[in-house]
């Protein structure tokens, strides 16, 4: 399951403030949280967890080792949820909650946050790296709208990383040098 779109809920233990915030995650931690930071400015604690294909990360922000970071990923897990970015603000209330409280105030805000949202199923398909040249990048870029981009690098030819569906799979090795591709969701 993934995420629909962007999703945000909010719960208040003992004076601290909880948003939780998940949304459809390509792989770009930094920027994400660049974008929560700017719009929550005077928050205590960004923690975060996210689930990708192969890939999993967590962050406890300055809390105590493994009482936010892990429980949001526990909950990402527990809903199957991948393709994912689920982040944790906290506005401290002056009130701690010790090392148990922190981790089921983490995993409350997490699991309230999963069940507001809109899930879908996760589309089965390719990754794949390839080459085009600049005269049909017009006509692969429209093959590739409902694909997820992961990367483009220009130079004589333009390489492209991304995540494509079955459907496009054949029309898009008629067009282009595959350099390499493996079965994925997304």
């Amino acid at each position: 399951m993934k995420p629909e779109k962007e999703v945000q809920t909010t719960l208040t233990i003992q004076n601290s403030k909880f948003i939780g915030i998940l949304l459809p995650f390509r792989g770009d931690v930094k920027h994400e949280l660049s974008k929560i930071k700017e719009t929550y400015k005077k928050a205590t604690h960004y923690c975060y967890a996210y689930r990708m294909e192969n890939e999993v990360g967590t962050h406890d922000d300055g809390e105590p080792s493994k009482t936010a970071g892990l429980p949001i990923l526990n909950m990402l897990e527990k809903y199957k949820i991948k393709g994912a970015l689920l982040v944790v603000v906290r506005y401290f209330g002056g009130i701690k909650l010790g090392t148990g409280g922190l981790i089921r105030a983490y995993q409350q805000i997490a699991e309230k946050t999963i069940q507001e949202a809109t899930l879908l199923p996760l589309k089965e398909g390719y990754e794949v790296l390839f080459e085009v040249s600049y005269a049909n990048l017009e006509q692969v870029t429209y093959l590739l709208k409902d694909s997820i981009i992961l990367s483009k690098q220009f130079d004589e030819k333009i390489t492209i990383q991304a995540k494509i569906v079955e459907e496009i799979k054949e029309p898009l090795t008629q067009m282009v040098e595959i350099l390499s591709m493996k079965k994925c969701s997304f």
